[in-house]
């Protein structure tokens, strides 16, 4: 199955677009790489990227949810680990 990295919660087509230009082209291709390893590779690719907001996104995605819905605790230590 390919489905869309659009039908995913947080993506929308310029996320989605710059996760294709990391490689990742479909929603089960990044769920199984998971948010970490597909922040690793927008990273690599795109440097700019590494902010607090794709991150967020991005683990929200994995998830199901909207990242305002993700845990405060897993939030601060999402964006700890940008600086860390």
């Amino acid at each position: 199955m390919d489905t869309p990295l659009e039908d995913l919660p947080n993506i929308g087509p310029a996320l989605a677009g710059r996760l294709r230009a990391a490689g990742i082209m479909t929603a089960e291709q990044f769920l199984a790489l998971g948010d970490e390893k597909c922040f690793a590779r927008l990273v690599q690719v795109s440097p700019e990227d590494a902010c607090s907001h794709t991150r967020l996104a991005l683990a929200g995605a994995t998830r199901g949810i909207r990242w305002h819905a993700l845990p405060s605790e897993l939030r601060r230590q999402l964006i700890h680990g940008l600086s860390g």
